[in-house]
């Protein structure tokens, strides 16, 4: 190794560790909670990992059999990793589910640091590479426990770009290959990630086209690549550019051929891989309110999601780079820097995802971490260098720049993972566009050892042929611990999302539990989504309200030979209203019905009054206090459980009319809701137990979850 080579090396050694024990961070904090913990193991706190979890426990243990969601086995390359290095290395997939993402995504300093060493100056990938590793959305993504794909979402694309980098200005083939093999890996790993590579691969073969227009290794380069985004099976695509690598480093080919085959190649790209309808379908995904489907106008699940939300433009800013200022200083960075070299046009397309964040929400922010890091250290690069760039004859007096720039860029990243700054007036007055976080960014595993207990106690008594009935946001975890299956989950929630919210939000039992066992029997016949089927008859809309109506008025005699448990977790009080809003429309136009009332927080009593949170109940009167207009109260409802776990209520009238408040005493929280919300299934089954023993079977009564048998 030469003394560059291995100063490199020391400095990825470095930057991964700096990475790696930022990530960990997560783990010793949640470590002090037991409620945490599950048979000894710490528990992850994203529910979209449950899926890969499932998927590698199928691999491994042989599990969900007849989960209709589960049928890829191989298709999804963290499940294939994560069940792999279980079986070779003994380790449990609860604790690779633990650790992976902080391993896995800290590679990311690997393709920044080795940006830096292709432009000739080692210390701006490894001031680069800090800032890149730990970003705010980065981290948020990637920490210790968020399980998911996102661990290899920005990294890859890092990778990539260095390879199609070092291809271009080192005009080689074996670079421009290594960047075709990731490309089709890329998927992979991290399945939403074509909009990505499409377009760095458009804007590179533009800028060998602008910049390169007669140069024979554009067309060997737009060859090889355009073929390694086709739309094909991934074997033929690695055969193909690894042959077009040998036929172009043996054979001599004309320009004039090599601009014929090119153009081929790409044009068989630009169709196989529906460039525009995959780049459209993400953008209307996340800009539109309606998901239409056979002439039905259902809502778009993306419009309620908290990482989809708008968010404000100093939060992009933040999540991005850490800071408003350290955009600012960023773009201008990435100004100078394609200026300067103009191939870093190709990591556009990272910028622009970032910015995405604007209309699709802040879970576009974490591709852009990297880049926008490599461009603010550019700044500092450019500022201490001032034409000794690619000399390196920096003196303390340069270095110290490069050092102070990188410092106040990554504070606001640090303070964010562990906190660093008392709260203070200055600090307060500067937080939009420098911020320093007094608390740090913590966060609690998906489910609690009260909630996993139960869903075990699931298990033992249902077969992996049965079924859970509740909200898509507990569909994966349902399946890792209870090994059975749901309708709708974290990537089937569209549709039939209004399936489950009628379910849980009609004042109708009858229709709660006929509507489920349809709902079910019909997937279970085409494993596909099931609302359109119901609501449609040859190939048009029937009037949706009149058919839940018919549903809901007879006692169907509908065989399974599974059963239907309905679930309802207390934490599901937090999202009800979010929940209610999927059924409360009409499915034939799209009109959305009058809003319900609903407000939950904490109670406390204080001489005649009870607040639930900000808002007192006047316990003279019996009305609800809204600044100075004054709500009747219809019931007060105080439920509770004894110390053996017995549910005690007792339900009083106060006035004809008016909004009901519930203590939940035990919980030490109050709801108050309108009668749409008290008399939901969710509500009366829940709080008060109330269920028509014609139809439904208690099975588990636990204060923190309750499950319910169909007969």
């Amino acid at each position: 190794m030469t003394k560059e080579n291995k100063m490199v090396l020391g400095l990825i050694i470095v930057a991964y560790i700096f990475s790696y024990l930022f990530h960990i961070y997560w783990i010793d904090w949640a470590s002090n909670y037991p409620q945490f913990f599950f048979h000894n193991q710490l528990m992850i706190n994203n529910p979209d990992g449950y899926f890969y979890g499932s998927e590698a426990q199928k691999i491994v243990e042989h599990l969900h059999e007849y989960n209709p969601r589960l049928t890829g086995t191989y298709s999804y390359g963290t499940a294939v990793i994560t069940a792999y290095l279980s079986k070779f290395f003994h380790i449990s997939i609860d604790n690779l589910m633990l650790y992976l993402p902080a391993v896995i995504s800290s590679l990311v300093v690997i393709p920044i640091i080795l940006i830096g060493k292709l432009y000739k100056n080692i210390y701006w990938g490894f001031f680069a590479s800090l800032i890149g590793s730990i970003g705010w959305s980065y981290y948020n993504r990637t920490l210790a426990g968020y399980y998911d794909t996102d661990m290899f979402s920005a990294m890859l694309p890092m990778l990539i770009l260095y390879f199609v980098l070092a291809s271009i200005k080192n005009k080689s083939l074996i670079f421009i290959l290594l960047a075709g093999i990731t490309t089709i890996f890329y998927p992979w790993a991290y399945d939403q990630g074509l909009s990505i590579v499409y377009g760095m691969g458009i804007l590179s073969f533009l800028y060998l086209l602008v910049f390169n227009f007669k140069d024979e290794f554009s067309y060997k380069f737009i060859a090889i690549f355009s073929v390694a985004l086709m739309d094909i099976n991934w074997e033929i695509r690695v055969i193909a550019i690894i042959g077009l690598f040998y036929l172009f480093k043996v054979k001599k080919i004309e320009l004039k051929n090599l601009q014929i085959l090119s153009g081929i190649l790409f044009l068989g790209f630009f169709i196989t891989g529906n460039v525009i309808g995959i780049i459209l379908a993400k953008i209307l995904s996340y800009s539109t309110f309606t998901q239409k489907a056979n002439g039905l106008q259902f809502l778009n699940v993306n419009r309620t999601v908290s990482e989809a939300s708008h968010i404000p433009w100093n939060i992009v800013f933040d999540r991005i780079i850490g800071s408003t200022i350290g955009i600012v200083i960023s773009i201008i960075g990435y100004i100078l820097l394609v200026k300067r070299y103009k191939e870093f046009i190709i990591a556009l397309p990272l910028w622009g995802i970032g910015f995405f964040a604007f209309v699709g929400g802040l879970r576009f922010t974490v591709y852009a971490v990297p880049i926008v890091a490599i461009s603010g250290v550019y700044f500092f690069v450019w500022l201490a260098s001032k034409g000794k760039f690619e000399k390196m004859k920096w003196q303390i007096k340069e270095y110290s720049i490069l050092v102070v720039g990188t410092l106040f860029l990554l504070a606001p990243n640090i303070s964010h993972i562990v906190g660093c700054c008392e709260n203070s007036t200055f600090l307060s007055s500067i937080q939009k566009i420098y911020p320093l976080k007094s608390r740090p960014y913590l966060t609690p595993t998906t489910f609690n050892k009260n909630e996993v207990e139960v869903l075990e106690q699931l298990k033992k008594v249902s077969t992996p042929k049965d079924y859970a009935l509740t909200w898509w946001d507990y569909g994966y975890p349902i399946w890792y611990y209870a090994n059975v299956n749901t309708l709708i989950d974290g990537g089937k929630h569209n549709e039939d999302n209004f399936l489950v919210s009628k379910i849980l939000t009609t004042d109708n039992q009858k229709l709660a539990a006929n509507l489920s066992k349809i709902s079910i029997k019909k997937y279970i016949e085409t494993n596909t989504t099931v609302a359109p089927q119901l609501f449609t008859k040859n190939g048009k809309p029937i009037d949706v309200s009149n058919y839940l109506d018919k549903v809901g008025s007879k006692n169907l005699n509908i065989k399974l030979d599974r059963n239907i448990y309905l679930m309802l977790p207390y934490r599901m009080f937090d999202i009800l209203p979010t929940v209610a809003y999927f059924s409360n429309r009409d499915l034939n136009n799209g009109n959305v019905f009058r809003n319900h009332f609903f407000y939950k927080e904490v109670i406390r009593r204080k001489g005649n009054y009870i607040f639930i949170g900000k808002i007192p109940l006047d316990l003279r009167q019996g009305v609800l206090l809204f600044g100075k207009n004054k709500v009747p109260v219809k019931t007060i409802s105080i439920v509770g459980y004894s110390k053996n776990g017995k549910l005690f209520k007792k339900v009083q009238r106060v006035h004809q009319n008016g909004l009901n408040l519930i203590l939940m005493n035990s919980y030490g929280t109050g709801i108050i809701v309108d009668d749409y919300y008290y008399n939901s299934t969710f509500i009366q089954m829940f709080v008060f137990e109330n269920y028509d023993k014609n139809l439904f079977e208690p099975v588990i009564m636990n204060p923190m979850m309750k499950i319910y048998k169909l007969k």
